[in-house]
């Protein structure tokens, strides 16, 4: 089964990150993406908290896609089974 959206869990202080829930059919995968990742792919800087979830918004369909990549390429967090969106998966550089 492709890892689909299920719903976001808000913006986490403690380590700068924006939590959502993906599923693969009955299974909940824990996602989150950096706000460095949100930022450099809006090209902006110093968004405040509490407009991180309209930011997460505006860009969730980019990174859903990313989140569901890195899950079907087992992509993990180190010694998780959670996945962490960051600035080099959301916006690729060119070599």
């Amino acid at each position: 089964m492709a890892l689909t959206f299920l719903h976001s869990n808000g913006y986490d202080f403690d380590t700068a990150t924006f939590l959502f829930v993906m599923v693969d059919g009955a299974r909940e995968v824990q996602c989150g993406v950096s706000e460095e990742a949100m930022d450099d792919a809006e090209h902006t800087r110093n968004v405040r908290a509490a407009k991180r979830g309209e930011q997460f918004e505006r860009l969730k369909d980019r990174i859903s896609e990313c989140a569901a990549r890195k899950y079907t390429a087992g992509e993990m967090e180190s010694g998780t089974t959670r996945i962490l969106v960051r600035s080099k998966d959301l916006t690729p550089r060119n070599t």
